[in-house]
């Protein structure tokens, strides 16, 4: 099993430490897990978003997260878990310079992209959903999906994480959303990104894997490469839902997944996992 999404303490809206999460990976059978933690946010849009220091952690703590990741790979050798250097970029346009800096600073196996903010709007926190009402759904759903696609493109990313984001709080549009996905689809496969099942929307209002399943059928017919991950914020969430992903993946085609180290992908057949 792989779990490629975790968060620690670090990111101030999730709970444990590193070592817990080992220790939980190796009592759930996960055999690789990447540690995910958000990359600090940029000035500007820390700035910008309010309660932006909930969001990830503070930028001085970015060494001590380094250091507690290979703490806890030393720990996994001796638990049979393979642990990995990840980080999680909110790939905006206010925070692209500052992340491409702090990419080439440390030797990350995987890095996931991601959009969490439109403009100063943390969409996907519980606090702010009544900024929903200033917003056709329909035009929402359109500027995520460019703004997703924008990131993807932006080349500083593997991984597109949680990719239907914008769904977690059920505000769907009520046409047909063929369209959109397949010209998203499209857009990640030239841009040569993978794309995350991530499992953490069964645990929330949506009941849904990101992505849904027409959502993953069209990256599948559009030949995107997916990975795996939990999205844990605590110990006991480390490989939450992975049944659920393989089932997922399966019905949409799909017969591997990838993992990456040192930011190259490695393909491992779902029958092994």
């Amino acid at each position: 099993m792989i779990d490629l999404h975790v968060h620690t303490w670090r990111c101030r809206h999730a709970e444990g430490t590193a070592e817990e999460y080992v220790k939980s990976a190796a009592k759930r059978g996960v055999q690789v897990l990447a540690f995910t933690e958000h990359l600090p946010l940029s000035a500007e849009l820390a700035a910008r978003v309010p309660g932006a220091e909930g969001y990830a952690m503070p930028l001085e703590e970015l060494p001590d997260y380094v250091e507690d990741v290979r703490r806890a790979a030393a720990l996994g050798m001796e638990l049979g878990v393979d642990v990995l250097l990840g980080i999680e970029v909110d790939a905006v346009p206010a925070g692209l310079t500052d992340a491409a800096s702090l990419l080439g600073a440390y030797p990350f196996d995987i890095v996931l992209g991601a959009v969490h903010f439109i403009d100063d709007w943390a969409f996907d926190d519980p606090e702010h959903t009544e900024r929903y009402t200033e917003w056709s759904i329909d035009d929402l759903w359109e500027r995520y999906f460019s703004d997703l696609t924008t990131a993807a493109r932006t080349g500083l990313v593997d991984v597109v994480a949680h990719i239907d984001l914008v769904k977690k709080f059920c505000f769907r549009p009520h046409g047909s959303l063929e369209a959109l996905y397949s010209r998203t689809a499209r857009a990640l496969a030239q841009a040569q990104v993978a794309v995350e099942v991530n499992t953490a929307g069964l645990r929330k209002p949506c009941r849904e894997i990101y992505p849904s399943q027409p959502l993953l059928a069209a990256l599948r017919h559009a030949g995107v490469a997916v990975t795996i991950g939990s999205d844990a914020h605590c110990p006991e969430e480390v490989g939450a839902g992975m049944p659920e992903a393989l089932a997922t993946l399966r019905e949409a085609g799909y017969r591997s997944a990838l993992v990456f180290r040192n930011r190259q992908p490695q393909e491992v057949g779902l029958d092994d996992l």
